[in-house]
């Protein structure tokens, strides 16, 4: 797509169509973290607002990573909810969102994309978008939870240490791509989900995208690495895993896909 054809993000043509709670959405030039602006003003703002900003001068990832957030060409949001539910679901919400996040994409590229647990999502084994999901967590009280997101949508030029594991949507697609439409896509679903999150089949939901049963990984932990295989997901949004005979759980850590032969 010609850069010339490429719609600007428009606050008014997202909420066109946008069911509550998802009534006010801001978009805005820059910002260094739409997270962050959302956590700053979670007080004040509304269960339900949105940020989207078109580029982000310090975007997150997790363990304090960042998320590469070059103007023009990608989306960066983030959706501040108050939930009333038991903060012990922040985790289903989380896996939800790479969820409808794959939905997205595969609805307007025609591609599925794949979930790499628990928060990227990647086209063809490279890194398309991230998903940071951060709550200001109360034991047994309901507090503030922002789904953040970050998706590379037209080509770009990415930093030399991001060139071999990042793609976008514009790479993989030759249909035409809209980011209003991809978000206003996005918090459709979301809108849809929210009321069901708890009855939610999580589990059966992901199968179409996560990494698939036996793909092996390492799982960094706080002591250490160890290897393990995929065996899915699960309707509380954990991972499940096998080394040898035995079977656990994730509910947070970090993996990477191991190559055949890697220690």
């Amino acid at each position: 797509m010609d850069t010339l054809d490429r719609p600007a993000l428009d606050a008014a043509l997202i909420s066109a169509h946008c069911p509550p709670p998802f009534t006010s959405i801001t978009v805005i030039e820059s910002t260094g973290s739409t997270n962050d602006d959302l956590k700053k003003n979670a007080a004040k703002l509304k269960h339900g607002s949105v940020l989207i900003s078109n580029t982000q001068t310090a975007g997150k990832g997790r363990n304090g990573r960042t998320f590469f957030s070059a103007p023009d060409v990608g989306i960066y949001c983030s959706i501040l909810l108050k939930p009333k539910f038991d903060p012990y679901n922040y985790l289903r919400l989380s896996i939800l969102s790479g969820i409808i996040l794959c939905e997205t994409i595969r609805e307007y590229t025609g591609i599925a994309p794949t979930l790499k647990w628990p928060n990227d999502i990647l086209i063809r084994g490279k890194k398309v978008a991230g998903i940071l999901c951060e709550s200001q967590y109360q034991a047994n009280k309901a507090s503030p939870f922002i789904i953040g997101w970050g998706l590379n949508v037209y080509t770009q030029e990415f930093p030399k240490e991001l060139e071999d594991i990042a793609t976008t949507l514009e790479d993989n697609s030759s249909w035409p791509l809209d980011r209003n439409l991809l978000v206003q896509d996005f918090l459709i679903r979301l809108a849809a989900y929210l009321p069901r999150l708890e009855g939610l089949e999580l589990g059966k939901m992901a199968y179409t995208y996560d990494l698939k049963r036996g793909t092996p990984i390492t799982v960094q932990d706080p002591k250490g690495a160890y290897p393990a295989n995929i065996v899915g997901i699960n309707d509380l949004g954990q991972l499940i895993i096998s080394r040898g005979d035995e079977i656990s759980t994730l509910v947070s850590y970090e993996i990477t896909i191991r190559e055949d032969g890697d220690e």
